[in-house]
């Protein structure tokens, strides 16, 4: 697989804060056709062996990948496609910024006008997330506006 289809994929699961060699581990096995071996993502990854390994066992612990055997070896897949790890950024985004950034425009009263514009901003980008990655997981409900 191109290592630039991999290297854009793991930047963009870095967003996921799961760290540099899982989020590669990750992409690789994303962008797999079939479950591939610890010696395989060493060699896909350019990681060592213990750094895969640790990697594998902190992904599977989030539920993120899944392994099968074959003989006395582990196959690892991803249990995650690009379109789940898309709306996991995105509702994260939401949680981890948008939010917060909402509650701590509404603290400030004596700038109602333009925080009234900067709330319909995040409001605007709350819906565009919901409708473009996360159906049934975010409510519909309006933001709050002063």
């Amino acid at each position: 697989m191109p290592d630039a289809a991999v290297n854009l994929l793991a930047r963009l699961i870095s967003r996921l804060e799961l760290g540099e060699a899982a989020s590669k581990v990750l992409a690789v096995l994303v962008l797999s056709e079939h479950p591939l071996s610890q010696l395989e993502l060493v060699k896909a990854t350019g990681y060592s062996l213990s750094q895969v390994s640790s990697a594998l066992a902190f992904l599977t612990g989030l539920g993120f990948v899944s392994f099968v055997r074959s003989g006395r070896k582990k196959l690892y897949y991803s249990e995650k496609n690009i379109t789940d790890l898309v709306g996991e950024i995105a509702r994260r985004m939401l949680e981890q910024d948008i939010k917060p950034l909402i509650r701590e425009l509404e603290k400030m009263p004596e700038k109602r006008e333009r925080i009234r514009l900067l709330l319909d901003d995040c409001n605007l980008a709350a819906e565009k997330l919901q409708k473009s990655f996360l159906p049934g997981i975010v409510t519909g409900k309006k933001l709050k506006i002063l």
